[in-house]
């Protein structure tokens, strides 16, 4: 009788650690926010939004001035002004999305030429 209770103790231990573990992961993966790469059909200054299109499918990105816009520069990244920015410009965007659906960026980078 005790071994069996001992036993049914550390399952539920073990399970509590599981269920502990995967919530974690999937907190940290929200955490880590969303991602749209691709090409810059669109730059309005005054509404603080980049339209970048990959493919057939266009978003709309939200900037602010905490936003970090960068290019990469060997194994690192160094600062670039937004102004840079134009057109046809290839870039990476990470942010989140507002309770609208809204996409705000925290960090925009210009990707090499292809």
């Amino acid at each position: 009788m005790r071994r069996r209770v001992v036993l049914v103790a550390a399952a539920a231990l073990l399970m509590g650690i599981c269920f502990g573990a995967s919530k974690a992961a999937a907190k940290e993966k929200k955490d880590a926010g969303l991602r749209w790469h691709g090409r810059i059909v669109r730059v309005n200054k005054d509404d603080m939004t980049l339209d970048v299109r990959k493919g057939t499918v266009e978003k709309r990105v939200h900037f602010d001035s905490s936003t970090q816009f960068v290019k990469p520069n060997g194994k690192t990244t160094e600062p670039v002004d937004m102004s840079t920015l134009k057109e046809g410009d290839d870039v990476i965007c990470i942010g989140a999305s507002d309770d609208k659906g809204d996409f705000h960026a925290t960090r925009v980078q210009l990707q090499p030429g292809r």
